[in-house]
Formats: structure tokens, C-alpha cells, sequence
């Protein structure tokens, strides 16, 4: 249905789009007290990018080193890892390629998996 207005150039409110972040929640008790927040709404063109790079059918390295990099410098906000030193790794693309396959890649599954569902603030794996 189309509705004709005849409102002056200021006379219409703009929607303002409010952008989402997640508290990813880990039920996996390998992961208990990983707190990892993360921007929900980033712009298509970013959302889709991560996707073709992480989906690569040919799975090559260097794309999912892309992939885990765009989510460490463009997605991540923060998070409370440290090494198995003690010291603090950074919520970035840096911080993200230090850690363990299987820890990188449930976030970015749990981030995936938020990121496309409507509403909702937080995520489990």
C-alpha cells in the first residue's frame, strides 16, 4: 500500500536505524566466564563480505584469516581474554588471530548466528 503525503521538507520524523550489540554467552563449559561483546548491526556490505570470506568454499587460509581480522577490527568491541600468561589480549584483529581455532571460531559462529536474528541482545553457543 502507497500513501500520498504532502509534508513540508521538515514535516516527517526520520527513522533513526538504533544499532544492536550482544553479549555472546558461551553455554559451553569450556568457555565458562568468556565474556565477549560484539556489534550486532554493522553496515550489509560488512555483514556479507564476513560471510563470503568465512563461507569460502575453498576454505583457503587467507580468506579465513580476512574474515577473523574484518570481525577483530570492525566487529568486536570488547572482551576479557587474557594468554595463558596472564596478560590481556587485545579486541582486535591482533587479539583475535592469538587465539585457539576452536575459541575464534565459536565466536564468530555465535556472532553469525546473533547477528541475524532480529530483536534479539545476546547469543549462546
Amino acid at each position: 500500500m502507497v500513501t500520498s503525503i504532502n509534508a513540508s521538507k521538515n514535516g516527517a520524523k526520520p527513522f533513526v536505524i538504533e544499532r544492536r550489540k550482544a553479549i555472546l554467552v558461551f553455554d559451553n563449559p569450556d568457555y565458562e566466564g568468556v565474556r565477549i561483546e560484539a556489534k550486532l548491526d554493522v553496515n550489509l556490505e560488512t555483514f556479507l563480505n564476513l560471510q563470503t570470506l568465512a563461507n569460502s568454499t575453498e576454505n583457503e587460509p587467507e580468506n579465513l584469516r580476512q574474515a577473523f581480522k574484518m570481525f577483530g577490527d570492525q566487529i568486536l568491541t570488547s572482551w576479557n581474554l587474557q594468554d595463558e600468561d596472564g596478560s590481556n589480549l587485545p579486541a582486535d584483529a591482533e587479539g583475535v588471530l592469538a587465539l585457539p581455532p576452536h575459541l575464534g571460531t565459536a565466536i564468530l559462529g555465535a556472532w553469525a548466528n546473533a547477528a541475524t536474528l532480529a530483536g534479539e541482545r545476546s547469543a549462546s553457543t
